[in-house]
């Protein structure tokens, strides 16, 4: 009699340590995925595209600067501009500076809840900030002087700087979590 109520009891505690364990197992699965979904999410939709243009806009600016302001010839794209040079300005801004700085700060606007921390980065925010100035320069350009720029200047290497940091940040924490949830 002591004895089938002892394996009785052993079957319902094992029955119960093994839900439990199988419970908790699930959990962590499930926290897991969670997690790999949102650092894909945020590759896939914020920084991945943010990165890919902001390369983009800063391969196409040393070009720009390479061609038309070489070291050589003592001249920087900060100094007042001849009236020639205005035109090819104008051109590069309409065509390839304004457009892209517009679809960052779109994808910011409309993804910044993917932003790594609690807080929106300042330089996140500068860049925005430069992006929308591009807005009131563009309605007046036909009008404008011919070295009129954007209100708030672009913040530089550390724009770049951060998605490339966040990205691959991301991106190892990514595979890191892959690797951790294959059999």
């Amino acid at each position: 009699m002591i004895a089938s109520i002892v394996t009785a009891g052993a079957g319902i505690v094992i029955a119960i340590m093994a839900y439990w364990l199988n419970h908790r197992g699930e959990v962590r699965r499930s926290l897991r995925k969670e997690r790999i979904n949102w650092v894909s999410s945020q590759l896939k939709e914020l920084y991945g595209p943010l990165l890919v243009l902001a390369e983009t806009n800063e391969r196409a600016w040393r070009e720009y600067r390479k061609s038309y302001f070489p070291p050589s010839s003592g001249e920087s794209p900060e100094s007042p501009l001849a009236e020639s040079v205005s035109t090819r300005w104008h051109v590069w801004v309409e065509a390839v500076f304004a457009p892209r700085a517009q679809q960052m700060r779109e994808i910011i606007t409309a993804r910044g809840d993917l932003i790594i921390g609690r807080d929106m980065p300042a330089v996140v925010l500068d860049f925005c900030a430069h992006a929308a100035t591009y807005d009131a320069l563009l309605a007046n350009w036909d009008t404008i002087a011919v070295n009129d720029s954007t209100l708030i200047r672009h913040p530089g290497s550390s724009f770049l700087s951060y998605l490339r940091e966040s990205y691959i940040t991301l991106k190892a924490e990514q595979e890191e979590l892959l690797k951790s949830s294959r059999p």
